[in-house]
């Protein structure tokens, strides 16, 4: 994997070159080891893209990013703060606050705790760097998977700049500026901003608005300060907001029991529209406005110190960041469910190095980093007027029309109790998070072809957590085993279910104990089972239980030391070989939703969720040409206690995977036949599997194995299964021409296929509804003028490729799911001029 990286993150960056593009990978300079090499030198699994490639194929965000990195995948889900980053199949973090993203995202050297910070338009770039495999030694937190590092360009002392404006589809409106120039002879300064404007691909068919627009806009100032020589300081501020309505799902399938509750003739039913199942075609019922705004700020300060022979440096950051949501969840016409969600996040981080410099035969370099940030989180899931419609349709369906209010009758409770508007359950969370890590690295160049690398690194992690869950659904607070119990006991004794009476008639209570956990059917008709549970499934939350409690103090402690190994050898002038043992740790994770429990002693499940440990054996070769190169890289991967989190219908459930691998190899090329023309082609396999999952939840797993499942159990023995969401194959191939057409002018021609093999998107939804394929074209024609004036036409999913990001049960629809589409096909036109 080391080697293909290597030469496939140049296959991306040299495509913006008209010189011969091979000759150039050994000018690309990377800092994934935490100071500068060039891309050929340094021995890590990156893919590097530049600023002009990301011109050329007018990649917006970090969305598109994942077409030219096939080991990259990218997902927005229910709003747009909730992203996931995903690096070889591994990454997680993306829809609760409380689990933390196992690839890092860091910008300009600041680490971007939520990947929400990171998912706005890309500011006036350098390069990107996408790092495999963990990252633990050297970057510290939340790298267990991999990493992106992203450079801006730094403030110059001469004046120019940047304008451009683009129109396309869908009314998409977007503008870009930077200024850069000197204030003085040591100061000088860049300011860049953007704005992003676009009508939304869904239609909500309930009042035709659009929803999945764009509405965004950001502004950066980036001061560079060189009082001597040897010293620079470097301070960025940053502000940016997010206000748009989104984010849709179509429905994948619809329960008959579920549609005919919510679209069946009133009075009975409830008469209101649901979406037809299994179109896709960006139409969605909505009763409620799904929206949300994402609001971010931070200063950084970079400050450089050249001793001559060692460099010291600091990098000093705060950032605050926001974001509220509001979600029709449940994804129809009907007013059943909503789900507002708010999130604060405030964030310290330090980081200081040392780090030898020039060539020597033993490099060194020395750190620490630490990370201070406090979490307000609130989800709550309210039921509307509509449900106590939708629930007394269900029992109608069922053959027990007013079965509802029989029960509440029973239990004396005024009609209506059930599913009253406004009820439901309330979660509030604080959590505050501090660690820190020290580590080291040297490099030994033994002779002139063989360096060998170590690196070593103490990681410590804290976190406290406060929670209250209030569970307002009367029906949910109500343990129907100890209902059934006492109707059992009144029936057989003629007495109230007193402790007293309890304790004088032991026979009678075993019996009405028997009873009261037995469902009633056509074998066990009343009275010798418990009516009651037939309700079990209109309980649609856990009884709550807040936090810490006599089961969690909710302090989650862990420190662990990691290291990596490394060995580069130069077989020949053209020929090169790498080799990297490496471990990688992430710290505990906690459910911060309102389905957290105490953990169950036997099989683990709970709020929390312990650390991430990863292996990583890699090795690769690289070789190259006079016309190009070609990579080889085979790895191993493990991750012992993954950190699984997947929503079941109403909320998460979180679960330590005991062993999760993939394995795989890659090859990646780059060939330029003539000086016109660059052809890249990059192949990943990967073959998934968990190795351990003795306590897989049922509840995440009933599309695979249902059958493991049956009669009630909490979990399964998941072992040998192959994780969901992870293609066997991913092929990432480009293709430019470029042509003078005169001495001032030149054009290009480019185009990009983005492919993945089928897949089944996530294991709790069947495969016949959720499998994705990925067959994505993107092309571009641009005219470069000598000037800095550039035009350009691009087309994105050119083939108008329809799949699915992300699949899921429907909120309180047993039977139904719900899943998210990528972006239609998007075209339009770009001016921007450089100066």
């Amino acid at each position: 994997m080391i080697v293909s990286r290597l030469l496939g993150g140049a296959a991306i960056g040299v495509l913006s070159v008209t010189a011969p593009g091979y000759a150039q990978t050994d000018e690309i300079v990377v800092t994934a080891t935490k100071r500068e090499q060039t891309l050929q030198e340094v021995p890590i699994a990156v893919s590097v893209v530049d600023d002009r490639s990301i011109e050329q194929s007018n990649v917006q965000d970090l969305f598109d990013l994942q077409t030219m990195v096939p080991s990259l995948r990218i997902s927005q889900l229910q709003n747009s703060s909730q992203t996931n980053f995903i690096i070889r199949g591994f990454g997680n973090g993306a829809n609760n606050p409380g689990i933390e993203s196992s690839v890092g995202v860091f910008i300009d050297g600041v680490y971007r705790s939520r990947s929400a910070a990171a998912i706005l338009d890309l500011p006036v770039l350098e390069r990107v760097e996408i790092l495999r495999g963990p990252q633990s030694t050297l970057f510290g937190k939340n790298v267990s998977a991999g990493a992106i590092s992203i450079t801006t360009k730094r403030p110059e002392f001469e004046w120019g700049g940047l304008a451009e404006a683009s129109y396309g589809n869908f009314d998409e409106v977007i503008f870009r500026g930077s200024l850069t120039g000197p204030i003085s002879d040591k100061l000088a300064i860049r300011l860049s901003g953007s704005t992003n404007n676009r009508e939304g691909y869904y239609t909500n068919v309930i009042d035709g608005t659009d929803i999945n627009e764009r509405d965004r806009w950001a502004f950066r100032a980036d001061l560079l300060f060189e009082p001597t020589d040897s010293v620079t300081f470097r301070i960025i501020g940053d502000y940016n907001k997010i206000d748009e309505v989104c984010c849709g799902a179509v429905q994948l399938l619809n329960s008959p029991a579920t549609a005919f509750a919510i679209g069946g003739p009133p009075p009975t039913f409830l008469g209101r529209t649901i979406d037809p199942a299994g179109d896709q075609d960006f139409s969605v019922a909505f009763d409620a406005q799904v929206r949300n705004e994402l609001t971010g700020k931070g200063i950084s300060g970079q400050m450089d110190w050249d001793f001559g022979g060692a460099q010291l440096t600091s990098i000093t950051a705060y950032r605050e960041q926001s974001d509220t949501s509001e979600t029709d969840a449940d994804f129809s016409g009907a007013a059943i469910i909503t789900n507002p969600q708010a999130r604060d996040f405030e964030t310290f981080t330090q980081e200081i190095r040392l780090a030898s410099t020039g060539s020597n035969t033993i490099d060194w370099l020395i750190g620490g980093f630490y990370f201070d940030e406090n979490v307000s989180s609130s989800r709550d899931v309210i039921f509307g007027p509509d449900a106590r419609g939708y629930t007394d349709g269900l029992t109608t369906l069922l053959g027990q029309p007013g079965a509802l209010g029989t029960f509440e009758a029973a239990l004396s409770l005024p009609a209506g109790t059930f599913f009253a508007p406004g009820t439901g359950v309330f979660g509030d969370y604080q959590m505050d998070n501090v660690s820190f890590s020290i580590f080291g690295q040297l490099d030994f160049k033994v002779t002139e072809r063989l360096t060998l690398s170590g690196g070593v690194a103490y990681l410590d992690d804290k976190k406290e957590v406060v929670g209250t869950s209030l569970l307002t659904d009367a029906l949910s607070n109500i343990n129907l085993v100890q209902v059934g119990f006492a109707g059992a006991f009144q029936t057989i004794t003629g007495l109230p279910p007193t402790p007293a009476n309890i304790g004088a008639n032991p026979a009678a209570a075993a019996a009405a104990t028997a009873i009261s956990t037995t469902p009633c059917s056509a074998m066990n008709p009343p009275p010798a089972c418990n009516s009651a549970l037939a309700f079990a499934p209109l309980q649609f939350f856990d009884p709550q239980v807040n936090f810490p409690n006599a089961s969690e103090d909710g302090v989650f402690k862990g420190d662990k030391v990691t290291y990596t190994l490394r060995a580069a050898y130069d077989v020949s002038d053209w020929l090169n070989a790498y080799f990297t043992y490496s471990k990688g740790w992430k710290a505990s994770a906690v459910n911060l939703s309102s389905d957290g429990s105490p953990p169950d002693p036997v099989t683990g499940l709970g709020r929390a969720a312990g650390p991430e440990d990863v292996t990583l054996y890699e090795v690769g070769f690289k070789a190259k040409f006079d016309q190009g190169y070609i990579n080889v890289a085979v790895f191993d991967q493990t991750i012992e206690g993954f950190q699984s989190n997947i929503f079941i219908g109403t909320g998460f459930v979180l679960a330590n995977a005991g062993e999760q691998s993939v394995r795989g190899f890659e090859v990646e090329s780059l060939w330029q036949p003539a000086e016109p023309l660059v052809a890249t082609f990059g192949l990943t396999y990967l073959d998934p599997e968990y190795d351990s999952f003795p306590n897989a939840p049922c509840a995440s797993f009933v599309g695979v194995a249902p059958a493991a499942c049956v009669g009630g159990a909490p979990t399964f023995d998941a072992s040998g299964l192959r994780p969901a969401g992870i293609s066997k194959w991913s092929i990432a191939t480009s293709l430019t021409y470029t042509q003078p057409i005169s001495d001032t002018l030149e054009m290009y021609l480019r185009g990009e296929f983005d492919f993945q093999s089928d897949v089944q998107t996530v294991e709790n939804v069947p495969a016949a509804v959720s499998s994705r394929q990925v067959e994505n074209l993107n092309v571009s024609v641009g005219f470069n003028w000598e000037n800095g004036f550039e035009i350009q036409g691009w087309m994105r999913n050119a083939l108008d490729d329809q799949y699915l990001i992300q699949a899921f049960p429907t909120t309180a629809q047993q039977g139904s799911f719900t899943g998210y589409l990528n972006e239609p096909r998007t075209y339009g036109v770009t001016v921007r001029k450089k100066f």
